[in-house]
């Protein structure tokens, strides 16, 4: 059993990286099974299809970013802008272990309207997950009604943390091309990014 857990996990390891080196198109079954080292059929035998394994990935993806807002989120003690910064601050390093996530979904899921229902049934399915948005909107309001914050919308400040993030990622290849950082370097210089993302956010909303 463990032996058989290892090898479909070792099958999603290798299929995400190269689903996000060489997209959904440019990746096959083949190319898979011969990255694991194992047979094609097995690849076949844990996901059925190729687009089952690409699905299975990303709501996994999305599984984890979901999960790594809840706990704070519930934490009701904790002071609105220690929330805040903590919330950016863990989406920023889950962003930074997965660079490659931002194109993954540009590429593969935008626009792709059977991908984007599958994820909505998906995110919907468990309730601690639907009701995401409705405990950010919740938390968002009371502050605006005690005058901790500006007036703004929940889906506004949602974005703002988003694009931020996002954009951050998406221009990194970029930075690397251009600035011919070391990895020290660059690992500076994500550090700051984060803290600028960060202080931008929460200057943002004070009044």
């Amino acid at each position: 059993m463990a032996a058989e857990q290892n090898l479909e996990e070792q099958i999603l390891q290798s299929a995400e990286k190269l689903f996000i080196e060489n997209g959904f198109a440019g990746t096959s079954t083949t190319d898979i099974a011969k990255k694991v080292g194992c047979n094609q059929a097995l690849v076949h035998y844990y996901f059925r299809t190729k687009e089952n394994l690409f699905l299975h990935i990303f709501t996994k993806k999305l599984e984890q970013a979901c999960s790594i807002l809840i706990e704070p989120l519930s934490n009701i003690e904790t002071d609105f802008y220690d929330k805040l910064r903590y919330v950016v601050s863990v989406y920023f390093d889950f962003m930074d272990s997965n660079p490659g996530l931002p194109f993954f979904v540009l590429n593969e899921l935008i626009g792709n309207s059977e991908r984007l229902s599958y994820v909505y049934k998906f995110f919907m399915s468990n309730s601690v997950r639907a009701n995401l948005y409705g405990t950010i909107d919740s938390i968002v309001q009371k502050e605006v009604a005690k005058g901790t914050i500006r007036p703004i919308t929940t889906v506004n400040l949602v974005l703002n943390v988003i694009s931020l993030t996002v954009f951050n990622f998406l221009t990194l290849p970029i930075y690397d091309k251009l600035s011919g950082a070391s990895e020290q370097e660059r690992r500076l210089f994500m550090a700051e990014r984060k803290e600028e993302i960060i202080t931008l956010i929460i200057r943002g909303l004070k009044k």
